[in-house]
């Protein structure tokens, strides 16, 4: 039988902190079809997360490995208003 604890699940709350570029690295190889080489790539292009998901589409479409369906992942993404699953 389960609980009745309405708490949400946390896939990281067994995980020992890391690093901030391990960290950083970690954000951006979590959006669709991003894994963490191209994360690096990313990041040592625009500098930070908050330069990843401030990026155009075609400023993000210049680096290599990312094309318009990337790209367009990583903006709707962090760019989309939130709506919470029903």
């Amino acid at each position: 039988e389960q609980s009745e604890d309405k708490r949400d699940f946390s896939p990281h709350a067994d995980r020992k902190p890391m690093t901030l570029t391990a960290l950083q690295e970690y954000v951006i190889s979590s959006f669709p079809n991003i894994g963490i080489n191209l994360a690096k790539e990313l990041l040592k292009q625009f500098g930070s997360v908050h330069g990843v998901v401030n990026a155009s589409l075609d400023e993000l479409q210049n680096v290599p490995g990312v094309g318009e369906k990337k790209a367009q992942g990583i903006r709707d993404v962090s760019g989309k208003q939130y709506e919470k699953d029903k």
